[in-house]
């Protein structure tokens, strides 16, 4: 026979795991941190109204009273201290055990894991898929737009992490698992996301609602560690399969594109639009002028110019700046590196013809329903991140 709770009691419950844990669990293995935590929690509660009990009432019972002589209190128990000692004992191992059981399951991933390579750098997460594929959707997060990585329902992901300069630490709370992400060593960070529900399917006003994750970096990392955010979406595997093979919406330029990755690769945190100071040089009316660098040099910003200044950024800096940008060699498709050039041609009055099929004329708007490029917010920070190309 099946005995099942009342309504209200799960309902109850309900209500508590979500006031102590916030959003869904996202991932097939934070069940069982959410009945680690859980068992921790009342096990420490039981155990502290217990003692807290225990003391009130010895307090009461064996208070001192006037004309009442002291008693002997005995010094050895042997029933108690066994009791006292074997049971907290037992109870540790277990946690200790189950504990360790659900760390593992958090680092091994499976064999069969989908691995994508995800890099961390002041302030923005980069996730490339097969074939060089980023991320191609952003959202408005306060004063900053964060990137949208894509990821398949009920299916294992494992990103190997590295950092292009401090250390982050990966974090997705409803995964209830983080990882920290170093420079010159690689991490890895494993979850396979819940199978979507028909409600999650079937709902066009509120697509995956349930299936947004936010990421959130764990380790201060500078002035906007605030800001270094994104959000993985799960989506059914079909859609994620064709969006694979067409990541773009088909009639984008080239330069369109370009202004979208300005945002997803991070380029904007260190780089504004509008000839506004930033940590890095303005691209308005970069491309096609000549620069004066630290080795005394003036050089043409031509597209073999700033092709090398994203891929290799400490060759030639720009004078008045310092080298603190990472480089993106590795980690941008020489597709999208030409879309970038092809934007940054576009605010530029001396920017050279978009060579893609069709010109695009000097300050070419964004797309539709996009910020116009000169009112995008100036972006300043400490000198330790962004470009000084």
């Amino acid at each position: 026979m099946t005995i099942h709770a009342p309504t209200s009691t799960l309902l109850l419950a309900d209500a508590f795991r979500e006031m102590m844990f916030r959003g869904s669990r996202g991932a097939t293995y934070s069940a069982e941190t959410d009945a680690m935590f859980m068992f921790l929690f009342w096990f420490s509660t039981a155990v502290f109204v217990g003692l807290m009990g225990a003391m009130v009432w010895w307090t009461i019972k064996y208070r001192w009273k006037p004309g009442q002589r002291l008693k002997y209190s005995p010094a050895h128990n042997t029933a108690l201290e066994v009791t006292w000692t074997v049971i907290p004992t037992i109870i540790v191992v277990f946690m200790f055990l189950f504990g360790f059981w659900t760390y593992t399951k958090q680092q091994i991933a499976p064999s069969n894991a989908v691995v994508l390579s995800l890099s961390a750098k002041k302030w923005n997460w980069d996730l490339t898929y097969p074939g060089g594929i980023g991320a191609t959707e952003s959202v408005r997060n306060g004063a900053v737009d964060i990137p949208v990585f894509l990821v398949p329902e009920d299916t294992p992901i494992q990103l190997q992490m590295i950092s292009d300069d401090v250390i982050h630490s990966f974090w997705v709370p409803d995964f209830r698992f983080k990882q920290d992400v170093f420079p010159n060593r690689f991490t890895t960070y494993w979850f396979q996301s819940e199978k979507l529900t028909d409600a999650d399917r079937d709902n066009p006003d509120l697509p995956y609602r349930n299936r947004e994750h936010w990421v959130f970096c764990a380790e201060y990392c500078g002035d906007n560690h605030s800001e270094m955010a994104a959000i993985l979406r799960v989506i059914p595997r079909e859609e994620f399969d064709k969006w694979l093979r067409e990541p773009w919406p088909e009639g984008m330029r080239p330069e369109e594109i370009g202004f979208k990755l300005w945002t997803l690769k991070g380029c904007n945190a260190c780089h504004t639009l509008d000839g506004s100071a930033g940590t890095g040089p303005t691209w308005k009316n970069l491309a096609g002028y000549e620069h004066t660098y630290t080795n005394g040099q003036t050089i043409l910003a031509d597209a073999d110019h700033l092709r090398n200044s994203i891929l290799n950024p400490g060759n030639e800096i720009r004078s008045g700046y310092t080298n603190q940008m990472p480089t993106y060699a590795g980690s941008i498709s020489n597709q999208d590196l030409g879309r970038i050039i092809a934007y940054m041609n576009t605010i530029s009055d001396k920017g050279a013809t978009v060579d893609f099929g069709a010109p695009a004329a000097p300050g070419a708007t964004p797309p539709a329903g996009e910020q116009p490029a000169g009112e995008q917010p100036a972006r300043t920070g400490e000198p330790e991140s962004g470009g000084g190309n």
